[in-house]
């Protein structure tokens, strides 16, 4: 990818008080890149409340979408990429192709070994 054609960052703006990804898959994405982060450090990389954050994640380990572990005093985090996203505008669309949004550049060794290889 070129210089010219990268996309250009856009500043948070306090007075829009929207994102594209809602919450539910910004906390997908924050464990994809690091299986291992405890609820606080999600609510801190997402911007909601700790409450907020074990209501995202077992929202989505209720429908199916990741599931955890305990391993010592941790918790550890698997999703699923192969599931459908169950938007209907994207209808039959993985997860995988929203995980590629954060880059194999910023996701860990362990991260990687949460997403299996696609099929072909």
């Amino acid at each position: 990818m070129t210089e010219a054609s990268k996309p250009r960052l856009v500043e948070p703006s306090l007075t829009r008080g929207w994102t594209f990804i809602t919450n539910h898959a910004q906390v997908l994405l924050a464990v994809a890149q690091k299986p291992d982060l405890r609820v606080r450090e999600i609510a801190a990389a997402t911007g909601i409340t700790e409450r907020h954050a074990y209501r995202m994640l077992r929202d989505l380990r209720e429908a199916g979408y990741d599931e955890r572990r305990h391993e010592g005093r941790c918790n550890i985090y698997r999703i699923h990429p192969e599931l459908a996203i169950g938007d209907p505008v994207l209808e039959e669309q993985s997860l995988r192709g929203l995980v590629r949004l954060i880059g194999k550049g910023k996701t860990t060794t362990a991260g990687l070994r949460a997403l299996p290889s696609p099929e072909r």
